[in-house]
């Protein structure tokens, strides 16, 4: 089998909860998709978020350079493949784009390899089917307080048992009274997690954490910029909340610091900044070593398959930001995420909606 093709689009995906965070604002999400084509009719895909349309033109770009690495090669072939690939792009850097490229080309080479073993992903690396429950994560942006507590009521009635919140307003008596208010929408079995996307520093994160733990909130994630290592050392020690982190760190190097941290709870890998599923495996074996509890950061159609191999696991992150993209998107029921059937990622691009989502 050999690579003939390699085939990235470009398409903006309306979203139905606009995200209204301290680090963006959206009422679309970007996608760079990738269909990697094979002289025996087998082909893969995946996807990665591109945040806007430079972002979106840059990705294309580093994947057009990186497709001399890839044309007429085995696919099957990863560990090789992604070694080329990350070689080549030593003088771009491996933090930004360039490595969105390489994840986006690997999870695509990984749903070849399980498609040609004639196996869903899962059962490809070894796992087996299971319930994997989910939290929402849909909502609960940076939007009025009544919106909120209608949007947590909105996911409970679906089945939710646990939810994520973002904190990080202007004045943080409103992340207060929100998380005070918040408290009447849910009953005593839910969860609330709250993630602040780096929109606190050190001296507000231990005011808040008083009533982070009055309100039972489970875990707080990034609450201050992400490449402040001393002040996640220092909360780490400070903060009673546990700590949840990584969806902005690079490949593996950049979790070492982390992992010695006591309440640093649990590492939510995001897939595109740590080189796809070849980069995920091997974090998911440093994280088993340090007895580190880890979910995954969005990608729920790819995390599914990835779940199986963690061995202390949170819940998986509920978004529907791809779902269009698909003619039969991963399935959920009353917060448990069902297993796909089928081969590779068991997924098939919709293009009639594509069509007229792409840019």
């Amino acid at each position: 089998m050999k690579i003939i093709e390699i085939r990235p689009r470009v398409v903006a995906v309306p979203v139905k909860y606009p995200v209204v965070s301290c680090v963006r604002k959206s009422k679309k999400v970007i996608f760079v998709i990738l269909d990697i084509l094979t002289d025996e009719e087998m082909t893969g895909i995946s996807y990665v978020q591109a945040f806007h349309y430079h972002g979106a033109r840059a990705i294309k770009a580093c994947i057009n350079y990186l497709e001399q690495f890839l044309i007429g090669q085995d696919p099957r072939h990863i560990d090789v493949l992604w070694k080329k690939m990350w070689d080549a792009t030593k003088l771009l850097g491996h933090q930004g784009l360039p490595t969105f490229a390489i994840s986006l080309i690997d999870i695509a080479l990984w749903d070849i390899a399980a498609k040609a073993a004639n196996l869903p992903l899962y059962q490809f690396l070894g796992g087996e089917r299971q319930a994997i429950e989910a939290y929402q994560s849909d909502g609960l942006w940076l939007e009025s307080q009544e919106l909120v507590c209608k949007q947590a009521e909105e996911f409970a009635n679906q089945g939710f048992r646990t939810l994520k919140m973002r904190l990080g307003r202007a004045n943080v008596d409103d992340d207060i009274s929100l998380l005070k208010e918040i408290q009447y929408v849910l009953d005593d079995k839910m969860e609330l997690l709250c993630d602040v996307n780096q929109g606190w520093d050190t001296e507000i994160s231990n005011y808040m954490d008083r009533y982070l733990q009055l309100y039972g909130i489970r875990w707080i994630e990034e609450p201050i910029d992400v490449e402040n290592l001393k002040g996640y050392g220092d909360l780490a020690k400070s903060m009673v909340t546990p700590l949840t982190f990584g969806e902005n760190l690079y490949h593996i190097n950049s979790f070492l610091a982390f992992l010695d941290m006591d309440n640093l709870k649990t590492l939510t890998p995001d897939l595109q900044r740590i080189g796809g599923i070849t980069g995920w495996m091997k974090l998911n074996v440093l994280f088993d070593l340090y007895n580190k509890f880890s979910s995954i950061h969005l990608f729920p159609e790819i995390a599914v398959h990835l779940f199986p191999l963690i061995k202390k696991k949170r819940k998986l992150e509920w978004v529907t930001w791809a779902t269009p993209l698909f003619k039969e998107p991963l399935a959920i029921e009353n917060g448990y995420v069902q297993m796909p059937q089928g081969k590779g990622l068991c997924l098939e691009w919709d293009e009639r909606a594509i069509s007229d989502m792409q840019e």
